[in-house]
């Protein structure tokens, strides 16, 4: 049963209602899910391997199509639109496994990030010069084959190569997965100022509950498919003893 939370006041950018997905007719992933993400804030999923975390963004995005229930960016119905048109009205998807091409260099994977646009090369040396602002070691590795950074570089150039689209919604799914904990600092600082400094709306999906949390502003707790409990990241507290506790409760440990 989901514990009554009081939302934001604001309308969310991005939200689902009632989604129904799955990969096959006959069995759902997702049941009745409903999510909010907010501009310049983080909503955070969190909950157990296969609970339907990475569907989730994968319906939003359309690389599933519900089969029940509406995606909506800003109250509009964009539900079961391909993901290159998802791209074309300002959502980003970050996968969990590497999406660079790793035969070619980091610039010309930046470049892909405007793929859709296909905009006149000043536009393009204006969208490269300031990612390579945002992201130092981006500018220092444009020239080397992506497929030779650190997992930690990579994730770095996926989000700069998303940047080039200008994207009003981030779905992040784990976005330190396989990286050290160092890196792992900096690639949570930058998800946090997408939100802070940049205004996007933020929805991530992570398993380390601790270092997600400590950048989210809305929290998602998901159990077999389902929201098992929602709340503004104040809500748990001072730290996040509770929450994991709820996280435990939902995978049944």
């Amino acid at each position: 049963m989901m514990e009554s939370a009081s939302l934001p006041s604001t309308p969310p950018l991005i939200a689902c209602e009632n989604l129904v997905a799955g990969y096959t007719r006959d069995i759902d992933i997702l049941r009745d899910v409903s999510v909010r993400a907010w501009s310049g804030s983080i909503s955070c999923v969190v909950g157990p391997n296969g609970t339907g975390k990475s569907t989730l963004l994968k319906a939003l995005f359309g690389f599933l199509k519900p089969s029940a229930g509406r995606v909506l960016l800003r109250d509009v119905d964009i539900t079961g639109n391909p993901p290159f048109r998802m791209l074309g009205l300002g959502l980003a998807y970050l996968p969990q496994r590497p999406s660079l091409f790793p035969h070619l260099s980091v610039e010309s994977n930046l470049k892909l990030g405007l793929w859709h646009a296909r905009p006149k090369k000043t536009v393009l040396t204006e969208k490269l010069e300031h990612v390579y602002e945002r992201f130092p070691v981006v500018r220092e590795k444009r020239a080397q084959p992506a497929g030779q950074l650190s997992g930690g570089q990579q994730r770095q150039v996926e989000i700069a190569r998303s940047l080039m689209a200008d994207p009003s919604v981030y779905l992040i799914d784990e976005p330190t997965a396989g990286v050290d904990p160092q890196t792992s600092e900096t690639i949570y600082d930058i998800v946090r100022d997408l939100a802070r400094e940049l205004g996007k709306a933020v929805l991530l999906v992570d398993q380390d509950i601790r270092a997600a949390l400590a950048i989210t502003d809305y929290v998602y707790v998901v159990k077999n498919g389902t929201v098992f409990s929602e709340g503004a990241r104040a809500d748990f507290g001072a730290d996040t003893d509770a929450l994991v506790a709820r996280w435990l409760y939902a995978s049944g440990e």
